[in-house]
């Protein structure tokens, strides 16, 4: 090494080299935990939901989790982070200048990589995952005490193959894993399924609201009640999780058609409205409920449209389709307000913290359940009737 160069590893102070250790060592503990969430997420073996990760709607790792973004060929991109945080820790042990000098380039894709999944977090998906949150920092500052210490910053071949390898290997190992978990999670005799089965039985059985809904997905029977398979859904058309739900929910209801009934009730997170909120947490949730209120008669579509530009849901575009469908009026009434209003307050005796709820046959169940599993618990409750 030169007398100009400067290295992380060999030359920078002890304090410098705490700080990106201690990043490192934090980057490796939150890619386990997120992948631990991506797996059960993906593949739940409990049906009361939510974790250390969720905390409100804007703050929730959920909601990532089920973003496109999450994985490649199911493989979830937290490997990449729990790799970098490795990769940093084997430069102490092994601190070879062109080791220090491919990790500087590939801590730098990994900062523009952080900062483009931020933004299109808090942009597209309109909340944040807050271990995501913690990882970004940690990557920023081990690239803080890179940057302020190494001028060491040039490729190396062999190393950037001997790090791709060992991230194949574990990609392909993953990949194995998740396509064996999928099998399974379509299994009805697997032990997930016999898990979400015998959960499902034993959780407290809470009827269903006092009155049907008249904004319905799925209609098997005249009424609600009669019907074999009954699904109610809390719900706030802001919420990207609840947008993920609608999806699951209009396939089974293709699915099981003449079967099942499914019935939508209003629970905007937004004080605008709902009592229960302290803030409005989806600025324009109330005012899309009242657009949805006003067109019963053509909910399956004004739900799938609103869904649809969720991402770039504004004031003007609801007063758009409004104006188009002929309910201006008909939103700004005092008698459309009492009506959302009603729908939310039916929420209180099933205590809804959060959007996405829904009653399987008087079950709640929190949070998104991924389409194999409702699928699983809907043929459980047929098969005891």
């Amino acid at each position: 090494m030169s007398k100009e160069e400067r290295s992380f590893y060999k030359g920078s102070s002890f304090n410098n080299q705490v700080m990106g250790g201690i990043a490192a060592v934090a980057m490796v503990a939150l890619s386990i935990y997120l992948t631990k969430h991506y797996f059960d997420v993906k593949f739940p073996t409990g049906l009361t939901g939510g974790g250390l990760c969720d905390i409100n709607a804007f703050f929730n790792c959920d909601v990532a989790t089920h973003s496109h973004l999450s994985n490649i060929a199911g493989v979830p991109i937290s490997l990449f982070g729990l790799f970098m945080g490795l990769f940093i820790l084997f430069g102490f042990i092994y601190n070879n200048e062109k080791v220090e000098g491919t990790l500087h380039i590939l801590l730098w894709v990994n900062t523009i990589g952080c900062i483009a999944l931020f933004l299109y977090s808090l942009i597209a998906l309109g909340g944040l995952c807050p271990a995501c949150t913690l990882y970004y920092i940690f990557s920023f500052l081990a690239l803080f005490a890179f940057h302020r210490s190494s001028s060491l910053i040039n490729l190396s071949l062999p190393v950037l193959v001997s790090f791709g390898a060992l991230f194949a290997i574990a990609f392909g190992g993953t990949y194995s894993y998740v396509s064996n978990k999928e099998a399974k999670a379509k299994d009805k005799n697997s032990k997930i399924a016999k898990g979400l089965t015998s959960q499902f039985d034993n959780l407290p059985k809470l009827g269903m609201p006092d009155f049907d809904s008249e904004f319905t997905i799925a209609k098997a029977t005249a009424n609600f009640k009669d019907a074999p398979i009954r699904i109610t859904k809390f719900s706030d058309f802001e919420c990207p999780a609840c947008r993920m739900l609608s999806e699951v929910l209009h396939k089974v209801a293709k699915k099981y058609e003449g079967k099942i009934s499914i019935q939508y009730f209003f629970y905007p997170l937004d004080n605008n409205c709902n009592p229960e909120m302290k803030n409005a947490m989806h600025r324009y949730a109330c005012q899309a409920a009242y657009l949805a209120s006003c067109l019963p008669n053509k909910f399956n579509e004004i739900e799938g449209k609103i869904f649809s530009n969720q991402e770039s849901l504004t004031m003007e575009w609801i007063e758009n389709v409004a104006k188009d469908e002929g309910v201006t009026d008909c939103m700004k009434s005092k008698g459309t307000k009492d009506k959302v209003l009603k729908y939310i307050n039916a929420a209180k005796p099933f205590n809804v913290r959060s959007t996405p709820t829904f009653l399987l046959n008087g079950v709640k169940i929190e949070g998104v359940l991924p389409e194999d599993q409702l699928n699983i618990l809907i043929e459980h409750v047929l098969s005891k009737q």
